[in-house]
């Protein structure tokens, strides 16, 4: 790529594409440094004009997230990470801002270790009041993937999950 991002229809993206084919389908995978790929996750993850410290705890934990993934998951994909809720949602420069950028910046290389191990960080836009363990969600325990009380999601639009009439 030269000094222009790269175009796909009207979205922009860093790096460069890859083009793959699996022998009956062609497949376009962004291949974008680390950083690049984190000022595409932060500004669609969420809101950039949320306070600086939750963007740049935003940003470690994409990162942190990103590399445990790809550390450890074996596929025989392509590419690493999914540009959706699968992995993360990524916008490419579309999802960049002045805040996102400066979160992004301030945390370089800043990633969550545990265990001397990148810690895969799971995120949500909300708990509804408490988080779920990893041994209640996949029937695995992790350490640091606890059930924890989250006082702080009553502050986001999301909370209320019911009761719901079904």
């Amino acid at each position: 790529p030269g000094a222009a991002p790269l175009q796909l229809g009207t979205a922009t993206y860093r790096g460069r594409f890859l083009v793959v084919s699996n022998g009956k389908r062609l497949q376009l995978v962004n291949a974008v440094p680390l950083e690049s790929y984190v000022l595409g996750v932060v500004g669609r993850e969420m809101p950039s004009s949320w306070p600086a410290q939750a963007l740049a705890a935003q940003a470690v934990a994409a990162r942190s997230y990103a590399l445990a993934e790809i550390e450890n998951v074996v596929t025989a994909r392509s590419f690493d990470l999914y540009n959706d809720t699968r992995s993360q949602v990524y916008g490419g420069i579309a999802a960049e801002s002045p805040p996102v950028a400066a979160a992004v910046t301030a945390t370089a290389g800043q990633v969550v270790l545990f265990g001397g191990k990148v810690a895969t960080t799971y995120f949500s836009s909300s708990s509804g009041g408490r988080t779920q363990s990893a041994a209640e969600a996949w029937g695995k325990s992790v350490p640091y993937l606890v059930s924890v009380s989250d006082p702080y999601d009553a502050l986001s639009p999301h909370h209320d999950w019911g009761p719901v009439l079904v």
